[in-house]
């Protein structure tokens, strides 16, 4: 990009046009979304992990929710993340979800092996961080996840909505409520 004007028109359209609405809104409902997608996604594709890390009681949006708001910007090294975002910028939002999985699928033996979140956080993080090979990682995105269509993510995003929306609007009544309660409060 030569201009800021350009950074400026690319991350509209990233926000406008790629990316799923209100990711980046107070309530986070769409990364909400995102995340539950994803866990329905890793059922679906990779049904040994998911068994496992339920088992462990592993919450996936302990680690995915990094790397879809921050579009793994934050987690791969630097030459990777751009090839993920050329990738991402030319197909959709579906490609986070590929990636995402992708990164599961590289370590599906390392990842049924362990034996607590400790080992599953050390594990992806070790992935992540050290993912040198965009190739690689774009490789097993793109052949060995299986079909993933834009219109796959669409019906579940609209399927999670109202699951989310009810979640965060349940915590939103109860933080009102817990404010509203002067009873909590000591003043001594």
């Amino acid at each position: 990009m030569k201009t800021e004007e350009d950074a400026f028109w690319m991350l509209a359209v990233l926000l406008e046009n790629v990316l799923v609405s209100d990711c980046y809104t107070h309530n986070l409902s769409g990364c909400h979304v995102e995340q539950r997608v994803f866990r329905d996604l890793l059922a679906k594709k990779l049904p040994r992990i998911a068994a496992h890390l339920e088992h462990l009681e592993f919450d996936v949006s302990l680690v995915a929710t990094e790397w879809f708001l921050c579009l793994f910007a934050k987690s791969l090294p630097s030459e990777t993340t751009m090839r993920v975002w050329d990738v991402l910028f030319n197909e959709g939002a579906k490609v986070l979800f590929r990636v995402a999985l992708a990164i599961f699928k590289m370590k599906e033996d390392e990842l049924l092996a362990a034996q607590n979140i400790g080992d599953v956080i050390n594990i992806l993080h070790n992935t992540t961080h050290h993912a040198f090979d965009p190739d690689e990682l774009l490789k097993v995105a793109f052949e060995k996840i299986g079909s993933m269509t834009t219109n796959t993510i669409t019906k579940q995003r609209k399927k999670q909505e109202p699951a989310v929306m009810a979640e965060l609007d349940k915590r939103s009544r109860r933080l009102e409520s817990m404010g509203s309660d002067k009873s909590l409060i000591s003043v001594d």
